[in-house]
């Protein structure tokens, strides 16, 4: 099969299997960039060729693949966990992608649809899109509403974008900066994970006391930068709330019970956000954390059965949360815990909030 043809097919793909924009970035590109560019862009095309050559040497081009979604609005009903549409849309561009390269090694070439590389700086390499200053890709049609996927083949394709451009057009706009409740924006382009609210939903870690507050009533996604930027503007005009019963399954009264109905939600909820996040403890764990800052009287009897769970991470949130709740009714539940607990970190959490 001729290159060109083959270009040709994967361009006409995009239709077939629901992208909103394909590019390709050639791996043995003779790269021009303007005069009044910075060498960054340079830069950021070497570091992707160099990281997916090493891992598989027999690399020659990435195809990159955009899927567009329209965002959830906040807005969710009282009592429910929050969380991103990205989640929902992520595996349906996997799963596309997993075709086509299916398609390519039926054709008889190589391909890796699964490789870990750096999908954002694929994009930009490919035109697809430029950074914003939260280091997020931002299409021109979409913004940075978008799942990014790509393929790595030995097929030999036509280079998509081989003059590159600027790497950020947001100029002097800091509205992601100044929006970010945790200062996770460090410097343009650049994202401080370790500040980010995102790395701490569904963890199997104790989160730090100050980020609990600032999760609100998110149980997976930030959008908040996003939301704020005016690339996205137009684009979440359109947002919406999830389905009645997708929102049902996030009810935190009923994921705190722990009950066989809580445990049977768990697989629809892993059918929306992803098998891998939707833990038992890590659900459990952030519904716990989302009971304490909505700081209503009916989940206390929920999160006194907790402070005894199997799980510590569910523990010191329980009791977080109760002590959140009302500190006076939680005193004589915490130094019950206490006095049971076998943990020392957990034990040292429940004594701090004691104090």
């Amino acid at each position: 099969m001729g290159s060109d043809f083959l270009r040709r097919i994967i361009k006409l793909s995009r239709e077939v299997l629901g992208f909103s924009d394909i590019g390709i970035v050639s791996l043995n590109a003779n790269l021009r960039s303007k005069p009044d560019h910075d060498l960054k862009n340079r830069e950021i095309y070497e570091t992707l060729k160099t990281v997916v050559i090493n891992k598989h040497d027999w690399a020659k081009t990435i195809i990159v693949l955009i899927n567009s979604y329209i965002p959830y609005k906040t807005d969710f009903p009282h009592g429910y966990g929050v969380y991103s549409a990205h989640y929902k849309q992520y595996p349906k561009g996997r799963n596309a992608t997993q075709i086509l390269a299916s398609f390519l090694e039926d054709a008889g070439f190589r391909a890796s649809f699964d490789s870990v590389i750096p999908v954002k700086a694929a994009a930009f390499c490919a035109g697809l899109g430029k950074y914003g200053k939260n280091s997020l890709i931002y299409t021109k049609d979409y913004g940075s509403f978008v799942t990014i996927h790509t393929v790595v083949t030995d097929a030999l394709l036509d280079y998509d974008n081989s003059l590159l451009g600027e790497v950020s057009d947001c100029e002097e706009c800091n509205v992601c900066i100044d929006s970010c409740p945790t200062k996770a924006i460090v410097r343009a382009g650049s994202l401080s994970k370790g500040r980010c609210l995102r790395e701490y939903m569904l963890s199997k870690n104790v989160v730090p006391l100050e980020m609990r507050k600032l999760m609100d009533k998110c149980i997976l996604g930030c959008d908040i930068c996003q939301i704020a930027c005016p690339k996205n503007k137009e684009r979440y005009k359109e947002a919406v709330l999830p389905s009645d019963e997708e929102v049902t399954a996030f009810d935190i009264a009923n994921i705190l019970s722990g009950n066989d109905e809580s445990i049977k939600s768990l697989d629809f909820i892993g059918s929306i956000i992803g098998a891998n996040y939707a833990k038992r403890e890590q659900v459990l764990a952030t519904a716990a954390i989302i009971a304490g800052n909505m700081k209503e009287m009916r989940f206390s009897p929920k999160l006194i059965k907790l402070l005894s769970d199997i799980n510590p991470t569910v523990r010191v949130h329980a009791a977080w949360a109760l002590n959140e709740i009302d500190k006076k009714s939680a005193e004589d539940e915490l130094k019950c815990a206490v006095s049971k607990e076998a943990d020392e970190g957990v034990k040292l959490e429940l004594e701090s909030l004691l104090a």
